[in-house]
Order: structure tokens, then C-alpha cells, then sequence
């Protein structure tokens, strides 16, 4: 832990307050001093200088699934960079425990598919040397971080540890959810932030629901007994359709919580140009159960989702069963003999044209755009769309599309284009409305898909300086304290003496959120994409700098944090 004195800032303090001139000194890891004219104590103390710009509480990235790239990159790029100073990990029901060896191949398969990680970098990377949740922790808590993390218990790895392969088929026996409430027990006993799970979307690459979709009330009631008693925190998945059957499932969600007094934060809020109404009739149905005292709180982003194709993988197709779906899922070879074979071309037409969306948007072409392609003699593509691909050649979208990734070898970089969030009036809306929690970033998940990260940025350059649909202090607050509040993390989210020095220095004028691009650094030779730096001045945890000027300093005085 370490000592620093940041002076000349202005702070927002991370309540929601007007900011105010003041320094701030953190030693040992601890906010001890706030206020005006702080002279530097000499010694160890760094002194930093924040002239011009704003000191704030560090910010807390809520929905993240950083759990295996912590085991090969601990200094958590680029997360520092973009002012964040504590991640929650063990989302959607995904965590490295508890497991039991036999499992471990499972999971990295489940995991690897529905976040869209490499299974090279995962298996060469992840040592395994735990089987329950305290293990894990005690394995992983030792090792220092650019970033502070907490974790939550994955229902589906803790369905998998008590009931084996039966997880997959049927509802738990009493026996087996007195079990699954005493491994839970003990994961919360030994720091676990709570419990998240998925009711409603996560599949397997055979399309089969994730074990937790399983859980009926009775489980989910003898597991949220023992979170009632931790006082700990739900996150959970609810169906994505965006309609009723979202609702269906938060409905559920706050009839199971609420006689425990439990809060349960949930995703899937974007605002939809194509029906611009349903991100706020959802936020207003949460809003309703606010106000009859449930404590449920919708996540929402600022970021537009652009999505990049993985086509060795992932689940960018997941809608479109026997076509693309499982093309991108075969190997090498068997892809380019299905792209070539008309029994699949016919099968992949119709799926096609009978399912009305996916991930990707196939339904509309035009928002299909190459960025890149295998042959040079084809780079007049590049920007092009599969609409104007399909205006050339003439056919189907889906046959056009599979003789060009024939024709460059599958090397083919395809987006899909304002997939959500594309309108900033719309995202607007869902920022500013009172139900929401800023979240559902994602962050260290589809490492081919998009960059993950920095909503940060994007949220205080477009939506505070640019557009100022948020006061930084609104911003700052939604990005620090009311974060802390809604997980229980005590002392963090505030600039005050006593808090943890987790601090991020930055000037609005000084920030940038620029487009993600391709770096080859994971291990086994993977290659991910990552947004680069933010433009952020300094960003402190525990009192040492761990990035300054957009370069990480090598420090990683981040560790395990525990709920409650």
C-alpha cells in the first residue's frame, strides 16, 4: 500500500456533491486527509499534480468477466487506463469455482463459449489448483492486481459441483440444494460478493440452457436464504427478449428476494432504434418495483455495440441453429466443406429469412460491414457492406456472404453495426433514468467480438462533456458511489478520510474514447481487441499509482475485496 498527496484538484467526492478545491492524501492504502492547502509530509509520499482537473473516487466496473485474464494479465489492461480502480467478476452465473476436476474441462468450455474467450489462452493460463470457492480465493487473493476485484459465486459451476452432469436435466432434490446452500455458505464466509445466475438466455455451444436456467423456486429460495443471512447481493440474467419475458423472469426475481430484503441487479437494458420505447417501458416497470420497496436495479451502458464476428467460435450467431451457428462452431475444415455444400445453403437460407434477429444483425445487410478481408485483390470491400456486396453479385444474403469468406479464405472481418445503443438521444434516456444502474459493461469478456471496455470514457467525454445530458457530479456518483452502495462495498465510492485510496485524476478536456483495435498479447498467440487509453492523468489503488498518463506504472497493489 502506498502514500500520495494529489493537490491543486477540484474532487467530486463521489456523493452526487458539487465539486470543491481541495487535496487529498492517501497513506498506507487510506484516504487520511481532505482539504485545502495539504503540505507534502515528505518521505515516501508522492506528490501529484492535479491542477486543472478533477480528483474522484475510483471507479467500479460492476459486470465484468475478468476472472481468467487476471490469471494472465494481472495488471488488468486496459482498465486502469480508463480510471477504473475496483471490478466485480463471477458474473451470469460464470465463476472459476467452485470446481471439481472432472468439471474443469466443462467449465472452460461453457465459459470460453458464452464470453467468447480464447480456450487456448484459458488452458494455458489457468492453473486449477482449487475445487472450491474459499480455495480459489486463497489461490488467487495472493497475487496483486493493477485493479481491486470481487467475485461472485456462479450458480451454474455450483449447480455442476453438487448435482454433476444432472445439473444439466432436471431440479435439485432437497438433499442437493441443502447442499448447494452449504457450499454457498462457506464461499460467502470466505468473501464471496453473492450469488449471480441466469433465468432466461445462457446456452451452451449445443444450445442447451445453462444449469441454472433449471433452478426452480424452491432452489433459488434455500440458496437466497443463506445471501439473506451474508447480506449479500443477485445478479442474474432474465430473458432478453426485451418484453415479457424479461419482465417475467424480474418479476420472479423480486417475489423470490424480497421477503429476504435482498437486492438483485439484472442486464440486458439497451436502448433498440428499431423499437425506441422498450428500454424505457422496462425501466419504468423497474421503477414500479421500486417504488413497492423491491430492491431491483436494471443495468444500463452508454456504449453503442458494434459486434465483430468471431468465426473460429463464440456466439455472435447463436439464433440461427443449423445455419451459421454451426458453421462458426466447426473446425477449420468443416466450415469451408458446410459453406460450400448446398444442403447447408438451403438450411442456412431459411433460417435465415424465418428467424427475425440474432446478435449479428442479418435481417438488415446494410448494417453488415466489412473491415477486413483475406485477399488484397478484395480490399475494395473494406467499408463496404454485405447490402452493397449483395447489390453487386446479386443471390441471397446468406449464399453471397458464404462464397466471400470462401473467397478470402474466412478472413473476414464483418461487424454488425449498431447493434444497440446506436442512438446517444436514446442512451440518454436510459442514463438519466432513476431505476438505472450504470453497468452491464461486460468488461474482459468477447475478446473478438468488441473492446469491453472503457464505458467510462465514453459516458463522461459524450454524455458529460459533449452532449450534458449528466453534471459530472451526477456521472461521478453513478460511476462510484451509488456503485458501492448497491454491492456493499464499505469505505469505497467516496473521497473522505477513512475511505480506501482508490482515486482516479482526470480533466474532461483531456479525455478520448477512441476505437478498439487488435493487439496479439494473450497467451498461445490469441489476439484481442483493446481500447486504447482514456486520457486520464493518474489512477491510484490503495494509495499507489497504477497508471499515469495512459501507461500502467507495473504496480498491482489490487487484491481480493470481500463482500459484505
Amino acid at each position: 500500500m502506498g502514500s500520495v498527496l494529489i493537490r491543486g484538484g477540484t474532487v467530486v467526492d463521489g456523493t452526487g456533491a458539487e465539486g470543491r478545491r481541495a487535496d487529498v492524501r492517501a497513506r498506507d492504502g487510506v484516504i487520511v486527509e481532505v482539504g485545502p492547502g495539504l503540505a507534502p509530509a515528505g518521505g515516501d509520499e508522492r506528490v501529484l499534480d492535479a491542477g486543472g482537473a478533477v480528483v474522484t473516487p475510483g471507479f467500479i466496473d460492476n459486470h465484468t468477466h475478468v476472472d481468467p485474464a487476471l490469471w494472465w494479465d494481472p495488471s488488468c489492461d486496459p482498465l486502469p487506463q480508463h480510471g477504473v480502480t475496483t471490478v466485480l467478476m463471477g458474473n451470469c452465473s460464470l465463476s472459476l469455482a467452485p470446481v471439481r476436476a472432472k468439471d474443469r474441462a466443462e467449465v472452460t468450455s461453457l465459459f470460453c463459449y458464452i464470453e467468447d474467450l480464447p480456450e487456448a489462452a484459458f488452458d494455458a493460463s489457468i492453473p486449477w489448483s482449487w475445487e472450491s470457492w474459499p480455495e480459489y480465493r486463497r489461490s488467487a487473493a495472493g497475487r496483486g492486481y493493477g485493479v481491486n476485484t470481487a467475485g461472485f459465486v456462479g450458480h451454474t459451476p455450483l449447480r455442476l459441483f453438487v448435482m454433476g452432469a444432472q445439473a444439466w436435466e432436471r431440479a435439485a432434490t432437497p438433499a442437493e440444494r441443502a447442499e448447494m446452500a452449504r457450499v454457498l455458505d462457506a464461499s460467502l464466509a470466505a468473501g464471496a460478493l453473492g450469488l449471480s445466475s441466469s433465468m432466461g438466455f445462457d446456452e451452451d455451444r449445443d444450445k442447451r440452457p445453462v444449469p441454472s436456467r433449471l433452478a426452480d423456486d424452491a432452489e433459488y429460495e434455500a440458496l437466497f436464504d443463506v445471501l439473506a443471512a451474508h447480506r449479500r447481493t443477485v445478479q442474474f440474467i432474465p430473458a432478453q427478449t426485451g418484453g415479457w419475458a424479461m419482465r417475467a423472469d424480474v418479476e420472479r426475481m423480486g417475489r423470490l428476494c424480497s421477503p429476504r430484503d435482498l437486492t438483485h441487479t439484472w442486464i440486458g437494458i439497451f436502448h433498440d432504434s428499431d423499437h425506441p420505447h422498450s428500454a424505457t417501458r422496462n425501466l419504468d416497470f423497474a421503477l414500479d418495483l421500486q417504488k413497492q420497496g423491491i430492491h431491483t436495479l436494471p443495468q444500463i451502458s452508454p456504449r453503442t455495440l458494434d459486434i465483430r464476428v468471431n468465426w473460429q467460435g463464440g456466439m455472435s450467431w447463436y439464433a440461427l441453429v443449423e445455419g451459421w451457428h454451426r458453421a462458426v462452431q466447426a473446425s477449420p475444415a468443416e466450415k469451408r466443406a458446410l459453406l460450400a455444400d448446398p444442403a447447408w445453403r438451403d438450411t442456412a437460407r431459411e433460417e435465415w429469412d424465418r428467424v427475425p434477429r440474432t446478435m449479428i444483425p442479418h435481417r438488415f445487410p446494410e448494417r453488415m460491414r466489412f473491415v477486413e478481408v483475406g485477399r488484397p485483390e478484395l480490399a475494395r470491400w473494406v467499408g463496404a457492406t454485405l447490402a452493397d456486396l449483395v447489390a453487386e453479385r446479386g443471390g441471397h444474403p446468406s449464399d453471397v456472404l458464404a462464397d466471400f469468406l470462401l473467397d478470402n479464405d474466412i478472413e473476414v472481418g464483418l461487424v454488425g453495426i449498431g447493434v444497440a445503443n446506436s442512438d446517444p438521444d436514446g442512451v440518454a434516456e436510459t442514463l438519466t433514468h432513476p431505476a438505472a444502474l450504470l453497468g452491464n459493461s461486460d468488461a474482459g469478456a468477447h475478446l473478438q467480438m468488441m473492446c469491453a471496455t472503457g464505458d467510462s470514457t465514453l459516458l463522461l467525454t459524450r454524455h458529460v462533456r459533449d452532449r450534458d445530458d449528466l453534471t459530472l457530479p451526477a456521472a461521478v456518483h453513478a460511476l462510484t458511489g451509488r456503485q458501492a452502495d448497491a454491492f456493499g462495498l464499505t469505505g469505497r465510492g467516496r473521497v473522505a478520510a477513512g475511505a480506501h485510496g482508490d482515486l482516479t485524476v482526470f480533466a474532461l478536456d483531456e479525455l478520448r474514447w477512441d476505437s478498439d483495435v487488435f493487439v496479439d498479447d494473450l497467451p498461445a498467440g490469441g489476439a484481442r481487441l483493446r481500447r486504447p487509453e482514456g486520457g486520464y492523468r493518474y489512477t491510484v489503488v490503495a494509495g499507489e499509482v497504477v497508471q499515469e498518463a495512459g501507461t500502467l506504472t507495473g504496480a498491482r497493489p489490487g487484491g481480493f475485496i470481500d463482500g459484505g
